[in-house]
């Protein structure tokens, strides 16, 4: 019978062998998808969340400027039109790029509402209408004002989401240790019990007949 129990030994201590295989490769593919994760939450947050700031910062820095150039006594009507005019279109250009960012629902619509004001800037600019520029370019301020407070909304559950994978990476990689070691555990205890159950044999005397 010490051979079937050799192999029930081989067949059990190949079962755990290809466990540990198994838990290897798991690992690997957990390690996988979380720098996948990790990596889309980082882009994001650059991408989406960063640039996007940037943006809102330049916006709030033309406005600024438009509103210092028509308050300012010193110059004439036309060279107000004339600057007012070129902040305009810079703020168009950078409405293409901010749209081009991931807008959530609630962005989208201060969004919108931004624009349609720097579009009816534009129209009032057009036809010589500087006094009305005044509480527009408050409002849009305003909107920039909220556009910021998502970014960093958005930016704090960017993070809240990596922390958790980066929580539960570090649980998941402590229970997978514990398997291996638990399995190699196994392997040498059926290693020793192979080599005790071929019990101890007594020499035999040679000088005996």
């Amino acid at each position: 019978m010490k051979w079937t129990y050799s192999v029930k030994n081989k067949i059990t201590a190949a079962s755990l062998l290809f466990g540990v295989i198994v838990v290897v490769l798991l690992i690997n593919f957990n390690q996988r998808n979380q720098i996948e994760e990790l990596k889309s939450a980082f882009e994001s947050i650059y991408k989406d969340r960063l640039v996007a700031e940037s943006y809102i910062l330049d916006f709030s820095e033309k406005l600024h400027d438009m509103h210092d150039a028509i308050n300012d006594p010193a110059l004439p009507f036309l060279k107000k039109q004339e600057i007012a005019n070129k902040i305009l279109n810079e703020i168009d250009t950078l409405n293409h790029l901010y749209e081009a960012t991931r807008l959530t629902d609630e962005e989208a619509r201060y969004f919108v509402h931004f624009t349609g004001l720097t579009h009816e800037m534009d129209l009032r600019l057009k036809a010589g209408d500087l006094d009305s520029e005044e509480p527009m370019i408050r409002s849009a301020l305003l909107d920039l004002h909220s556009l910021s407070q998502i970014q960093l909304n958005e930016a704090d559950k960017l993070k809240s989401k990596t922390d958790k994978i980066f929580s539960m990476g570090s649980i998941l990689l402590q229970f997978e240790m514990v398997v291996l070691i638990i399995i190699c555990l196994l392997i040498q205890a059926l290693f020793f019990a192979s080599k005790t159950s071929n019990g101890f044999k007594i020499p035999e005397n040679p000088n005996l007949n």
